[in-house]
């Protein structure tokens, strides 16, 4: 963590015991001057009461400071898109679920009966189906009675007393074999459920980076609060002894109106600091909840002190980073998912031009008293062949899934192309951050040296209020721009954070 800046307050405890007179016109007098307004207003500073200290002045302790981490946290488990963004995860595992269902276990029966023809008979049917992933491979089972009369035509309907079971597994030769549409669909859901997953993935890092840039200015707004307090603080702690000084002759009365015009003025600037630290604990608020996922507004007593310490990136890092964010960015790898659901597309249509020719063997086994004229065992080959000539509904699917195929890979290769251009500008903007940030911290360092070597001239009668008030002025204004350098720094940081996808580091 980075030191939080001194307090002005500091060290000018020569202020609060006492004011010297005005420049004089004449060096002896300033000399003579200077000693004796001292023994005569420090009996009356001394007993004027020190201003109240505000929860600005004492930073709370470190277990109360709410941390990045906690934020973080809380958006994890609580915060509403992000809860949103997971059932698309549901519903990818639901549509996975959909496309195994092609492959359940089939049973089937059935009765058929005769009554008014010549011949009258009783058929009872009963099977089961399991189609299977391995090579289209199909199993099937089945068992069925014939009673009555039979014509010679439908002999096989008739069977012995107990009936006949069958058994046998039908495999396809050519198309169907390597895919079909049942293992299309599945493949395809399989691939949809990477892509929930990388989407999920895409909306967190989004989220990340949008409550961490939130909780930066909800510290920088604490940080210009507190230098608003100050800065009336001092000026509010001036007033009471000016205007004594000014009752004793001791200096004229537009000092004491002065130092009120920069009393109201800095009263001003502190309702506006106020207000945007409500405003930006209420932005935070909607990601940091609590377990019911209600929004928790974050109390300045839990502001941390001051930022963190800030890092300068090597230039080394760029090129690794770049290769990181590459395998990493989960848009790259949606585009690459969905090339890859096309591509089970385009094999199904060059399946579909295939002739289709099925191989089935099956083993009946009859049983009971013999009644009819075959078996009571049977082994029965079949090969099935069949071909659409002209099969221009494949051909159609095949150009329609290369062209996609086509579109997909350029869009793959301009992603890289953008995030790559995304890393190297986020990187330019935090290097850019740093060094601004760095130069204005210094800068108030200079600021209030400025500040106090002109109190302490103003101290010594060798200058005036408005010059005190104008070095205050610009000591605060210095520590806005500076403040506003560090939340800058590390927006920046979060972006570049985001472009390298540095939330899913823990993942392979």
């Amino acid at each position: 963590m980075m030191s939080p800046p001194p307090n002005r307050s500091v060290g000018r405890a020569s202020a609060r015991a006492g004011l010297q007179p005005r420049k004089q016109n004449h060096p002896g007098c300033r000399l003579l001057a200077a000693p004796l307004l001292l023994i005569l207003t420090f009996p009356l500073c001394a007993q004027i009461p020190a201003a109240p200290t505000r929860p600005s002045d004492t930073a709370p302790p470190p277990a109360n400071w709410l941390r990045l981490e906690q934020v973080l946290e809380s958006v994890d488990r609580n915060y509403p898109p992000l809860l949103i963004a997971l059932q698309d995860r549901v519903i990818a595992d639901a549509d996975v679920t959909l496309a195994e269902g092609r492959f359940d276990l089939n049973l089937r029966a059935g009765f058929e009966g005769d009554y008014l023809g010549f011949y009258r008979n009783d058929a009872y049917r009963a099977g089961v189906d399991q189609a299977t992933q391995f090579q289209g491979l199909t199993y099937f089972a089945g068992y069925q009675l014939g009673r009555g009369a039979y014509p010679g035509y439908e002999g096989k309907t008739q069977t012995d007393s107990l009936g006949q079971y069958t058994t046998g597994a039908r495999l396809p030769l050519f198309r169907d074999r390597a895919i079909d549409s049942r293992r299309a669909e599945l493949q395809k859901s399989l691939i949809g459920r990477r892509i929930a997953d990388l989407g999920v993935d895409q909306q967190r890092l989004v989220i990340i980076q949008f409550a961490t840039r939130r909780f930066y200015d909800w510290v920088t707004a604490g940080r210009r609060y507190r230098a608003a307090a100050d800065v009336l603080r001092i000026a509010e702690e001036r007033d009471s002894q000016l205007k004594e000084a000014s009752q004793l002759g001791q200096i004229p009365a537009i000092d004491v109106t002065d130092n009120l015009r920069a009393i109201l003025s800095r009263r001003a600037t502190l309702v506006e600091a106020e207000r945007l630290l409500q405003l930006t604990a209420i932005d935070l608020s909607l990601f940091y909840r609590d377990a019911a996922g209600d929004p928790i507004l974050p109390q300045p007593a839990q502001l941390p002190p001051d930022f963190p310490a800030m890092n300068q990136l090597s230039e080394d890092r760029l090129t690794e980073d770049i290769e990181l964010a590459l395998r990493r960015r989960p848009e790259i790898q949606r585009f690459a998912a969905q090339r890859e659901q096309v591509e089970v597309d385009r094999r199904l249509a060059r399946n579909q031009m295939l002739p289709n020719i099925d191989a089935q063997l099956a083993f009946n086994r009859s049983a009971g008293d013999r009644l009819v004229q075959r078996g009571p065992s049977e082994l029965i080959a079949s090969l099935v062949f069949d071909l659409p000539y002209q099969r221009r509904q494949a051909r159609g699917r095949e150009l329609a899934a290369q062209a996609r195929i086509t579109q997909f890979d350029q869009r793959e290769r301009f992603a890289r192309d953008t995030v790559t251009a995304e890393v190297r500008d986020a990187y330019s903007a935090l290097i850019a951050a740093y060094r601004r940030a760095e130069v204005l911290t210094q800068e108030l360092d200079v600021t209030r040296q400025l500040e106090e070597a002109e109190r302490v001239r103003f101290n010594l009668g060798d200058g005036n209020l408005f010059l005190v008030n104008l070095r205050e002025q610009a000591t605060f204004d210095t520590e806005i721009r500076q403040v506003g350098a560090l939340n800058e720094y590390f927006r920046a940081l979060a972006l570049y954070e985001f472009s390298i996808a540095e939330a899913l580091s823990s993942r392979p």
